[in-house]
């Protein structure tokens, strides 16, 4: 792999490590999501020395062609990824459903109170 993308590689893993970092800071990013994406920069700026890494690995593994074994490592996590954000999205969904709930009722204690001031006697008041 030539010099210049050993670079590139490096400083953009470093570009977005230092993106993730200040979006934590101004807290708009959640901590549990950055960390994620703090793996996803580690892995640009390693994947500049992936082939001196990949290789040998592959060769202890019997694959023929070392970029198969990074294509199915990616297709793994992002496996992985899609399951997590499915839970995610599952928890979120419940919740949303439980908050729907307790405004439905809320409303409705709502209706009631109104029902009851309307239907109540007003006392106290002068006669004409």
């Amino acid at each position: 792999m030539p010099a210049a993308i050993r670079i590139m590689l490096l400083v953009s893993g470093l570009v977005l490590f230092a993106i993730v970092f200040e979006l934590v800071r101004r807290r708009r990013f959640r901590e549990e999501m950055s960390i994620a994406w703090f793996g996803v920069a580690i892995v640009l700026m390693a994947s500049a020395a992936a082939d001196k890494i990949i290789d040998p690995f592959a060769r202890a593994l019997h694959i023929g062609y070392p970029p198969a074994l990074v294509f199915a490592w990616i297709i793994f996590c992002l496996i992985l990824a899609l399951i997590y954000f499915s839970s995610v999205i599952s928890d979120l969904k419940g919740k949303i459903k439980e908050l729907s709930q307790k405004i439905a009722l809320m409303e409705l204690d709502l209706e009631k109170q109104k029902d009851d001031n309307r239907d109540a006697p007003r006392s106290g008041g002068s006669q004409r």
